[in-house]
């Protein structure tokens, strides 16, 4: 059933808090951080952009390495990455807002949506805590789309409807990380908004916000500005080619910059675009993936360490691209990583977290 449906909130309030310490802290963190990405990106284990901040205030921004090999061009602070899997981060606040809107239920089921949906008791909730035990589009696709263009979304419920290939196991009975999850939930966005995906992100997340860097990447929507675009590259610096899935959006397919990513790190922290039980419900753990440890709530990743605060994150990995978003809802810190060079350093930030706890005035 399609709603009618006008936007109502359009916000571009950025909270900033006091900082909570002293000059010569911010000049040692500075420093020390400085020193860390430099040495990564010396031994080639570090191409791309950096952001920390602290109750949104840039504490430090750095850029290390080239957009592409083959012009050389450097990477600025502008320079827009494949943020991969930090998308679903977005996917699950607009489902989020919808739910506010009252046009959604988190315990409505894909059938509701999609009648002939050959999957039985998947609600939205299984969805987002990746407890459906749905099959793995990326694997049952790989060679039937071998040769094939650009897919969509609708290509992804197409070819579970048709070619019906085994779920990992029934729904709601253990967390099981799977992009087909992220791909079914723009369908719904659109089914219960009456707008395009892409068009729904921009209205009611990305303008909003003052999210002009920010782009979703799909078969129908090219429009990634070229001027700042970096190439994604695997391991072995060789340019990561464009596979069929390139076409689905909402389990990755955001390009964006760290300081956009700051402000959607802002909108999480304070209730100005999301209401405050929304913001709460999200990253309650939910799913463990490591009980005790490691969970996952609507969108994001919880880390709970003994003895530590809390982390909520979520990372990402898409050709050769790879990122981080990961923040200290406490105080309000965040650390913000992007790389188009395959390494898994980029995912090691604990070096980073462990400067900015270690000398605090």
């Amino acid at each position: 059933m399609y709603i009618d449906y006008t936007p109502k909130k359009n916000t571009t309030y950025f909270p900033i808090g006091e900082i909570d310490v002293t000059p010569s802290t911010l000049k040692y963190w500075k420093d020390a951080l400085e020193k860390h990405f430099t040495r990564l990106h010396k031994y080639a284990k570090f191409n791309g952009n950096v952001l920390v901040a602290r109750k949104g205030n840039v504490i430090y921004s750095g850029s290390f390495g080239v957009k592409d090999l083959g012009t050389k061009d450097s990477l600025n602070i502008n320079s827009l990455f494949q943020i991969a899997s930090v998308s679903k981060t977005f996917t699950a606040m607009a489902v989020m807002l919808l739910v506010e809107d009252g046009v959604l239920k988190l315990e409505q089921e894909v059938t509701d949506f999609f009648p002939d949906f050959p999957y039985s008791g998947v609600t939205i909730k299984d969805l987002l805590t990746h407890r459906s035990g749905l099959p793995k589009y990326l694997y049952t696709t790989e060679e039937i789309w071998k040769d094939a263009g650009l897919k969509t979304n609708k290509d992804v419920l197409k070819h579970l409807i048709e070619d019906q290939p085994n779920r990992q196991g029934n729904p709601d009975r253990f967390f099981a990380y799977n992009n087909t999850n992220y791909a079914l939930l723009p369908l719904i966005i659109e089914q219960a908004s009456g707008m395009p995906f892409n068009d729904f992100m921009q209205v009611r997340i990305f303008d909003p916000l003052g999210m002009k860097d920010t782009y979703i990447f799909s078969a129908d929507h090219q429009n990634i500005p070229k001027n700042n675009i970096t190439t994604g590259y695997t391991r072995r610096n060789i340019p990561d080619v464009m596979v069929a899935t390139d076409g689905v959006a909402g389990d990755k397919n955001i390009y964006s910059t760290v300081e956009d990513l700051l402000k959607w790190e802002r909108a999480n922290s304070h209730a100005y675009l999301f209401q405050q039980s929304t913001l709460d419900s999200v990253v309650k753990s939910r799913s463990n993936e490591k009980p005790g440890r490691k969970n996952y709530g609507y969108g994001w990743r919880i880390l709970d360490e003994p003895k530590k605060d809390r982390i909520v994150y979520h990372t990402g990995w898409w050709h050769g691209y790879t990122a981080i978003l990961s923040r200290n809802p406490k105080d309000e810190t965040v650390i913000i990583v992007l790389s188009n060079i395959f390494n898994r350093a980029t995912y090691r930030i604990q070096p980073d977290w462990d400067i900015l706890y270690e000398k605090i005035d």
